[in-house]
């Protein structure tokens, strides 16, 4: 059985797709693009899985969502395993509507819906699935939590299920009918036909147009943009049925991004941060190493001369070696504790995450001249040399 791992980016795919197949894969280009494909067998099990590249909808606005559309409508995989990022279900699901209304079996892997109950969300798993229409399993990509379940429902597996029909209105859900009967096809080709899709241009007879037209002036706006709407609304209702929210205490983290990142005070905040590490790597301990490395290089430079002096060596050649190689290569090198204790303080306020933070924040003022937050700290560095 030849099955597909689709899902949103980052939502943990490649994770799932290692732990599925372990080291039991080749890699290989699609034809015709550069992008890589990844095919394994899954251990235990022995199905071929196919990592196809991560998108958001199959929509195709980019070469990976045209790849992925491709080969899950042209290939036609017996089934098909669709990562949801719990933690933005509200984005993965649209995909997950897509991918119901072909005819090929789906099971959804819901992914990080740890940290959603870290932060008192829960997700009745059953509700969801009964709402879907399609199996739902809870995991952990990261944790390997849930991977045997999710096998055993791959073995177990065996029903068709498609996604119940009240996701449009009732106008809308009789053109895709209508569009259904008319040419024999499954409910993904009719909503792209009646899109305009470019993949279904042959289907624009003169019927569809009329009908697309229609739609588009009593919901005066672009058919596209009516069908995107519906979905997340439907996908809005799913989650207010499965979702349930409970108080738990605020994390310290939580705590104090509302002291840093806040609108009024964080630049301010930064200002003083970046001010104590100045001081610290140039002020404080920076100039002691200064003056430290300073009198190695004076001593051994006293060294030099008394040797040279004593073996007889012009003065010119003592001058050479002491006042030009000795003191230039000594200047040079009273820089360096500095700008190891500069690095070392940007890793430490990078590893707890203040940078990245900082990086986002100071974005937007950053592109007004051209740049983008993520040269804050080559910028930091730059003003120091």
């Amino acid at each position: 059985m030849k099955i597909a791992l689709v899902g949103n980016q980052n939502s943990g795919k490649t994770t799932l797709f290692n732990l599925l197949t372990g080291t039991n894969q080749k890699i290989g280009n699609w034809p015709g693009v550069t992008i890589e494909r990844k095919v394994g067998i899954i251990k235990d099990i022995g199905d071929e899985l196919v990592d196809l590249p991560g998108i958001y909808s199959l929509s195709p606005y980019t070469v990976e969502e045209e790849v992925s559309r491709k080969y899950v409508l042209e290939e036609k995989p017996d089934m098909i395993i669709n990562i949801v990022d719990a933690t933005s279900i509200e984005r993965s699901l649209y995909l997950t509507t897509q991918l119901m209304e072909l005819n090929t079996k789906v099971i959804i892997a819901l992914n990080m819906a740890d940290r959603l109950e870290a932060k008192g969300i829960h997700i009745d798993t059953e509700k969801l699935s009964r709402e879907i229409g399609t199996e739902v399993i809870k995991i952990s990509a990261l944790k390997a939590d849930g991977i045997d379940e999710l096998k055993n429902t791959i073995k177990k597996y065996d029903r068709r299920k498609v996604l119940s029909q009240e996701i449009f209105k009732s106008d809308i859900e009789n053109e895709i009918l209508k569009t259904k009967k008319r040419f024999g096809i499954n409910r993904f080709m009719a909503i792209k036909i009646l899109e305009n899709d470019r993949m279904y241009q042959d289907y624009q007879e003169a019927d569809i147009k009329n009908s697309r037209q229609r739609l588009e002036e009593i919901y005066r706006m672009d058919i596209e943009e009516i069908i995107a709407n519906a979905r997340y609304d439907y996908i809005v209702k799913i989650k207010e049925r499965v979702a349930t929210t409970k108080p738990v205490k605020e994390p310290m983290s939580d705590k104090l991004d509302k002291i840093f990142l806040n609108k009024f005070a964080a630049f301010p905040i930064f200002i003083v941060i970046m001010f104590l590490v100045y001081y610290l790597s140039v002020g404080v301990v920076g100039s002691f190493t200064v003056d430290w490395v300073a009198g190695i290089v004076n001593s051994f430079g006293e060294i030099v001369e008394n040797f040279l002096n004593n073996a007889g060596a012009s003065s010119w050649a003592v001058s050479l070696v002491v006042d030009g190689i000795i003191a230039g290569v000594g200047a040079v090198l009273g820089f360096v504790p500095q700008l190891i204790i500069l690095f070392l303080c940007i890793s430490l306020l990078e590893t707890s995450g203040y940078m990245s933070r900082v990086t986002f924040l100071l974005d937007k003022l950053f592109k007004k001249f051209g740049l983008s937050g993520e040269t804050l700290v080559p910028f930091i560095v730059g003003l120091r040399m």
